[in-house]
């Protein structure tokens, strides 16, 4: 009895069917409550926070980065 092989260029085209077609947009039938939009701001405000105490928590490496120098050395104002 002999086993049957696809070839892989069939595979293939399968794959890039199922693809196209996963990709295919549908209608979602929802809407966005107030809720969800100030959900989205809190986020937004709490990324831009977040960056600002990172940028604030490591300034002097980022300085001696740029400088060449050591952050032992960029610690003359404290």
């Amino acid at each position: 009895m002999k086993k049957f092989q696809t070839p892989k260029s069939s595979l293939s085209l399968c794959a890039l069917i199922v693809l196209v077609l996963g990709m295919w947009p549908a209608a979602a039938h929802a809407y966005i409550d107030p809720g969800t939009g100030s959900f989205v701001i809190q986020g937004i405000i709490a990324a831009v926070v977040g960056a600002g105490f990172a940028i604030k928590v490591f300034w002097h490496k980022i300085v001696s980065t740029f400088t060449g120098k050591s952050p032992a050395e960029n610690d003359d104002d404290e």
